[in-house]
């Protein structure tokens, strides 16, 4: 009074030698899986609200990430000079919020551009919009260069802090 198949046929040891070479397969590359896994490091963050776990995080990704490439590096150029064109049309309007324009007209420049001059220069082109158009300019030599995701966008405040960085400059050494 049996209930199970009278032949060995269907028995689990009976594989083909195929079906031998896909399970070895299956089971080393589980092996590899494992022994990946082994090797990362895992870091639990624990915090309050806003004690910098997230800057932790990313300063490690920095130091022990794999390295920068050349188009990472060059976003973090555009970056950059999209946030000095940013920071400075904040200035520029909190300076005529402030109606300290005339203040700037007693200060003194350097590299030949006064800071008065300055702000007016920029707050024609950040503010106003009523500045003439910029002149293009050659960005072949330009660690940004032409690369597509380089953010030269509708915006094109990379490439505007190119043609206005001295007055830029000339405005933030102002005391």
């Amino acid at each position: 009074m049996g209930c199970g198949a009278s032949s060995d046929a269907g028995s689990p040891g009976a594989a083909s030698p195929h079906q031998n070479a896909v399970n070895q397969k299956i089971d080393n590359e589980m092996e590899i899986a494992q022994h990946a896994e082994e090797q990362k490091i895992k870091l639990l963050l624990l915090g309050a609200g806003e004690s910098g776990k997230s800057t932790i995080f990313k300063q490690m990704r920095i130091i022990y990430g794999s390295p920068r490439t050349d188009d990472n590096l060059r976003m973090f150029g555009v970056v950059i000079r999209s946030n000095c064109i940013t920071v400075t049309r904040k200035l520029c309007q909190v300076i005529r919020m402030l109606e300290v324009e005339d203040e700037l007209e007693e200060e003194n420049g350097e590299d030949g551009m006064a800071p008065f001059e300055a702000f007016e220069l920029l707050a024609s082109h950040l503010i106003d919009g009523t500045a003439p158009p910029l002149e293009a300019i050659d960005l072949s030599d330009d660690w940004v260069g032409h690369c597509a995701t380089a953010g030269l966008g509708p915006n094109n405040d990379a490439q505007m802090f190119l043609q206005i960085w001295k007055p830029i400059k000339a405005l933030w050494k102002v005391s």
